[in-house]
């Protein structure tokens, strides 16, 4: 890996890893509809820049949108409002790590419905170890669904099988299609779809937001939602999608840095424990991959990527 994709790597960790942060500020403000709409918005802003300084064509058939709109519903709706939602109730710090469990998602789907993927003993170890380490993380309580902490942490481990889910259905539209380009749809789309939910729950958009929140919002939606995902299409075209899943092991940790820096959120062992093993079964289960699945997109967004 050169300085310079290396360079990349890190502000991209940086960035998603920072997007809790940004996200635990904001619905202390507004509802989690009103960040997703928000951040897919200026997300679809920003890629939108590039795609007209790239002069790239936008003309695509129906049936296709209509497969980047299941995309959208999938890959960033509903885990952009899970995680907004969960941040409710949970520290941000927590949910970069229940995040990260994402590539765990991404290969059990992958091995599922994928004829070129399959389940060898280390990556069935890896799945085994990373899910260990989510109930360790959640500190056992898991099935008490009374608990409103309990069903936030499951709420983004939800989000992180949805963008697990959708990078999978993703991967035959970006081999035919420019990822830029459809990326940029997918966010229009996702923006179109809150719309009307957002409107018929919330009615007015409640966007009276103190600078703070409005900062962390346009860093959310240009910076964690736009910007990262070209820093990322740049990453797989020059690295491959396994060296940029490498992002996946700096998320969490800048995402509890800032968490207990910024929000002097406590960090307690059960969360060091089950991060160390959520990113020892990401290894694992990454580890194996072939060489056929390297060259393609992991993932559009991690944070999502959220």
């Amino acid at each position: 890996m050169t300085p310079k994709a290396l360079l990349a790597l890190l502000a991209l960790g940086a960035i998603w890893g920072a997007s809790f942060l940004f996200i635990k500020v904001i619905v202390d403000e507004t509802s989690p509809l009103e960040v997703a709409e928000g951040r897919m918005f200026f997300g679809a802003l920003a890629v939108g820049v590039v795609i007209v300084i790239r002069k790239m064509p936008l003309r695509r058939p129906p049936a296709l949108w209509f497969k980047v709109a299941v995309w959208a519903l999938v890959g960033i709706v509903v885990p952009f409002i899970l995680i907004a939602w969960a941040e409710e109730h949970i520290a941000s710090g927590t949910a970069s790590v229940l995040n990260s469990s994402m590539p765990l998602f991404t290969m059990l789907f992958a091995a599922i419905f994928l004829i070129e993927e399959q389940l060898t003993p280390a990556r069935v170890a890896g799945l085994g170890v990373g899910f260990v380490g989510i109930i360790v993380l959640t500190g056992g309580d898991v099935y008490d669904l009374r608990d409103s902490t309990v069903l936030g942490q499951l709420a983004v481990v939800v989000a992180a099988a949805c963008y697990g889910a959708g990078a999978v259905y993703a991967r035959s539209l970006l081999k035919e299609e420019d990822p830029v380009g459809l990326t940029g749809g997918q966010l229009v789309l996702g923006t179109l779809l809150v719309l009307p939910i957002m409107l018929v729950v919330r009615g007015t958009p409640d966007y009276s937001l103190s600078v703070e929140a409005w900062l962390s919002l346009l860093a959310l939606g240009v910076l964690g939602t736009g910007i990262a995902i070209i820093i990322y299409m740049w990453l797989v075209d020059n690295v491959g999608s396994v060296r940029s899943s490498l992002v996946t092991y700096i998320i969490p940790i800048v995402g509890l840095f800032l968490g207990w820096a910024v929000l002097d959120e406590s960090i307690g062992i059960n969360t060091v424990l089950g991060c160390a093993l959520i990113i020892a079964g990401v290894a694992a289960v990454m580890r194996g991959q072939a060489p056929s699945s390297q060259r393609l997109p992991v993932t559009v967004d991690a944070t999502a990527a959220d």
